[in-house]
């Protein structure tokens, strides 16, 4: 089975999560849910890992960690099997507790750490179970629920030794007291309306950031770092990026215009240019900064993201637009099988 890429380096944040292998029920008592807090705390002290947030719910967990060392793998390998071991020692069974290795999401801390926390503090309410409920009885079942950081972080609930929830924290007022009463009201506005995944914008590889962090992450630890197509296809996927000129070219072939037509601004082919924005954002940007493929199209970064965006958000809606991406993206992947 396919490794799934990871990165690592001193300082990082990152969602963790799993589910019960097969969707089914992990935590099935009280005793399971302290057992596997136990294992979090014991683990995160052993590999100096940082929790600055959790929440269990009965068939998954997610968890926002920072890994001053660099050690993810190393720390939820051994945390995870740990807790496997003794939960089927209690249970008296064996094998695997999760569904395969555990998914991270490199996360830049300063762009969506909040909405990230807040994401995960919203689980227990977002069940089929609690749809049906008031605000009221939402907003109780929130704070009282028992496995999951929340109450901690609102001052409802003594915090634990190993819980950092300060950088949650900390930029929600000058006190303690503000900062958790900011808090509170800015997960609490979750109940109100419906609050997206951030992951839902996730580029390829996990990595859960802006345009600039994206580049320096890529540039700084994976285009020089050896791959196994085996063992990580999506850092072989990664290394072969294809050229302005291969994107284009496709583009405006199957959009029927000239190439210079996506290039430059030609009355007519609006679309066509941001479609050709787009593919060049995605198959190009592995090896190429924004700033760099921006000055191919003769507009400004700010202006290259509008256009992609733009198809990227008409392609749920636009049977159009949606079936020349297909197309395009079909002929540009069998070019770098």
């Amino acid at each position: 089975m396919a490794r799934p890429l990871r990165i690592e380096y001193p300082g990082a944040h990152y969602h963790v999560m799993n589910r019960g292998n097969q969707r089914q029920t992990v935590f099935r008592s009280d005793a399971d849910y302290a057992l596997f807090l136990g294992k979090l705390a014991d683990f995160a002290e052993l590999y100096n890992v940082q929790v600055l947030c959790y929440c269990l719910m009965p068939n998954h967990f997610h968890g926002y960690i920072r890994t001053p060392e660099g050690n993810l793998s190393r720390f939820m390998q051994g945390f995870l099997t740990s807790f496997t071991v003794s939960v089927n020692r209690r249970r008296g069974g064996s094998g695997h507790v999760f569904q395969g290795r555990f998914k991270a999401q490199l996360v830049e801390r300063e762009h969506y750490g909040n909405e990230l926390s807040r994401y995960i503090h919203l689980n227990p309410v977002r069940t089929k179970s609690a749809s049906e409920l008031s605000i009221d009885s939402k907003r109780r079942l929130l704070r009282q629920y028992r496995w999951s950081s929340y109450a901690s972080c609102i001052g409802l609930r003594k915090k634990p030794k190993w819980l950092h929830y300060g950088p949650i924290l900390e930029s929600w007022g000058p006190r303690r007291s503000d900062q958790m009463a900011a808090y509170r009201r800015f997960v609490e506005e979750g109940l109100l309306r419906n609050i997206n995944d951030p992951s839902a914008t996730l580029e390829a590889w996990s990595i859960l950031g802006s345009d600039s962090f994206i580049d320096r992450i890529k540039r700084t630890y994976l285009l020089k770092r050896e791959a196994d197509a085996r063992e990580e296809p999506e850092l072989v996927h990664l290394q072969s990026s294809l050229s302005v000129g291969d994107v284009v070219s496709v583009t405006a072939r199957v959009c029927g215009v000239s190439d210079e037509s996506i290039l430059r601004r030609r009355q007519g082919c609006r679309l066509p240019r941001r479609i050709g924005m787009y593919c060049v954002c995605r198959y190009c940007r592995h090896q190429r900064s924004l700033t760099e493929l921006a000055r191919e199209f003769g507009v400004s970064v700010s202006g290259l993201t509008r256009g992609r965006d733009r198809v990227a958000a008409a392609l749920a809606e636009d049977e159009t637009v949606a079936t020349l991406v297909k197309t395009i993206s079909a002929e540009l992947q069998k070019s770098m099988a």
